[in-house]
């Protein structure tokens, strides 16, 4: 049903008409008037300009051709503001003051121009029209001409802009209704003022409701003095201050529960009453980037997984007292992410939030586990071939009463070499469980790279000589100083550096280089070997991870090297990473391993004797 108008609101509208009427109808006359008088005085001025241009190509005398003609209107044309042309009788131009004479005969002709059409009817044309040359309003007035030289009758135009007398019409139309918007708004807020006196205390109630139903709960009545009105204004008051008290409280309790909803490390994803996902918190759109797209859809949309989608539907559709326990299972999502996932129903949930879902990424656990596994088989692995070894030489050696000593000899050797690689296994598990669980910091001191270099270079020169191997040194000159233990980095290089020579071919050199930064120096050592597959190249900084191609290929590796090189860079502050294939795409490997470079100055008294030895 609609509404009636007040009787205050037709009131104005009907006096705001009155004086619209009382303005508009004078002030549109006086404008008419106005503008006719502009017009016409503009329109003058142009055909007394004509006129004397009409004047001075009759008296020139010697207008022999069109070439003529065309200079005295160009002489005319600077001392005028206009466009002054000759039309010949049949309507081409014959010169024009603003055209140049090779282009004359280009220009259209002009027997169809009104102007030049009321010229020969009446002797004098006007016209006021856009002009497409121009793009603006010009003010044309054209008289028939017989000139005192040799050009044949015609009739001669004058243009002039008519834009500014347009653009200052214009003007005073804009500025008449600038006046009548003004006397209106004027008029209509005095009437209002003035007819709203009595009714404004209700208003201000009726205001004051309209914003609690607008959830705006801090407008207040102002004091109500009428006392008929006072106590509904009082009650409307105290009824806003303790509906915005509840929502202050609501709204609190609501930013703690998303607060704590976000902060999770757990993913939490709450399906409505059609398993349809309503919301996620932070840490599920981490953990899985496609969750942030998935409101309002199926889970097996977002995370593609049937086992996830028939629990979800499962516990939809169970019982009360089966869906508010917990029901859990395991997912993998691509190829490393695995979840451990538990669904919900809480009794006290909403109707449109049905069933809380939690995702515990257990990935690292997972992987963890895989390298207990492997560690616990290489270990077994690695310890089996020596003890086997051992225990059969020694029981060959009990079982013969009579030995040959030659034969004992070799036995006893057998049996040492394989001792030797055992306590050298569990000295480089005791090294790495060291620097795995070293507590207090290091102190880095400064270290000569090349000095440390070429003291592994001597330990591994004898096996390197075996097959023939040379080592490239392309350190600088003058010496890299680093922060870092001397005997540590050695072992580095010579970790790396024993690595090089088992699995190059012989002959083949191993390089050293280094690359310089601001505050790293990065060391490369570079073999020509068979090189590492990129799936195992995260791997073999592991402890006990060899490529299976090449496992017990050395026995006397413990496979440990590389895992304690990792451990002593990262304690410096360093990384190290391995390159396979070359960049230049031939086969091998390049290890690469980086530190900070000393800022102090080089002191030897800060490094130890071995430096100073090598």
């Amino acid at each position: 049903m609609t509404r009636p108008i007040k009787f205050r609101t037709r009131l104005i509208l009907y006096l705001s008409v009155l004086v619209c009427l009382a303005y508009i109808l004078p002030s549109w006359y006086y404008y008419r008037t106005l503008r006719e008088e502009i017009v016409n005085e503009t329109r003058g001025n142009a055909v007394r300009q004509l006129d004397l241009v009409h004047w001075l190509v009759r008296e020139k005398a010697d207008l022999s051709d069109a070439e003529s003609l065309q200079g005295w209107l160009l002489e005319i044309g600077r001392h005028m503001d206009g466009r002054i042309t000759y039309i010949a009788s049949g309507g081409h131009v014959v010169a024009d003051s603003q055209v140049p004479f090779s282009e004359i005969k280009n220009l259209d002709n002009h027997a169809g121009r009104p102007e030049i059409m009321q010229a020969r009817e009446q002797d004098l044309g006007v016209s006021i029209r856009y002009s497409e040359n121009t793009r603006k309003m010009l003010l044309y007035v054209a008289r028939n001409i017989e000139p005192a030289g040799a050009i044949s009758p015609g009739v001669l135009r004058l243009s002039v802009p008519f834009s500014p007398v347009s653009e200052l019409l214009e003007r005073l139309k804009y500025n008449y209704l600038v006046v009548l918007a003004f006397v209106l708004l004027v008029f209509v807020c005095i009437t209002y003022w003035l007819m709203r006196q009595r009714s404004k205390l209700l208003q201000q109630i009726t205001s004051a409701v309209n914003a609690l139903v607008d959830s705006n709960y801090k407008q207040r009545i102002p004091a109500v003095y009428d006392g008929e009105l006072s106590e509904l204004a009082q009650a409307v008051n105290t009824m806003a201050e303790r509906i915005e008290s509840d929502i202050k409280v609501i709204h609190e309790k609501k930013q703690q529960l998303e607060a704590v909803f976000n902060g999770m490390q757990e993913g939490v994803m709450v399906l409505d009453s059609r398993g349809k996902i309503q919301s996620i918190n932070r840490a599920l759109s981490e953990l899985h980037l496609s969750a942030a797209q998935g409101l309002g859809r199926k889970p097996l949309e977002v995370f593609m997984n049937l086992e996830l989608q028939d629990a979800c539907d499962r516990i939809l559709a169970s019982k009360e007292e089966l869906g508010s326990r917990p029901y859990s299972l395991q997912i993998t999502l691509g190829e490393e992410k695995t979840y451990s996932v538990n669904l919900v129903r809480p009794r006290d949930l909403t109707d449109s939030a049905r069933v809380i879902v939690v995702f515990h990424d257990i990935s690292e656990l997972k992987r963890l586990e895989k390298v207990r596994q492997d560690f616990v088989a290489n270990v077994s692995h690695e310890l089996r071939t020596p003890l086997t070894s051992i225990k059969g030489y020694s029981e060959t050696l009990l079982a013969e009463k009579e030995h040959d000593p030659e034969t004992l000899a070799a036995f006893l050797q057998v049996i040492l070499r394989n001792t030797n690689h055992m306590v050298k296994m569990v000295d480089d598990l005791l090294q790495l469980a060291r620097l795995e669980g070293r507590q207090s910091p290091i102190t880095p001191l400064p270290v000569q790279a090349d000095k440390a270099l070429w003291a592994a270079w001597k330990e591994c020169e004898p096996l390197a000589q075996a097959k023939g191997i040379q080592l490239q040194n392309h350190l600088p000159p003058a010496g890299v100083l680093v922060a870092a233990d001397f005997d540590q980095l050695v072992q580095v290089f010579r970790n790396l550096l024993e690595n090089g020579v088992k699995y190059s071919p012989g002959d083949k050199p191993l390089t050293v280089s280094c690359q310089l930064q601001e505050q790293k120096a990065a060391f490369a050592v570079r073999d020509e070997g068979p090189g590492i597959p990129k799936q195992h190249q995260q791997r073999i900084f592991e402890r006990f991870y060899r490529i299976e191609r090449h496992r017990g290929s050395e026995s006397e590796s413990t496979g440990l090297g590389l895992a304690i090189c990792r451990h002593i860079i990262r304690n410096f502050g360093g990384r190290i990473w391995v390159e396979s294939p070359h960049p230049d795409g031939s086969a091998g490997a390049t290890f690469w391993f980086s530190l900070p470079r000393s800022q102090g100055d080089y002191d030897k008294s800060s490094i130890s004797s071995k430096a100073l030895e090598a």
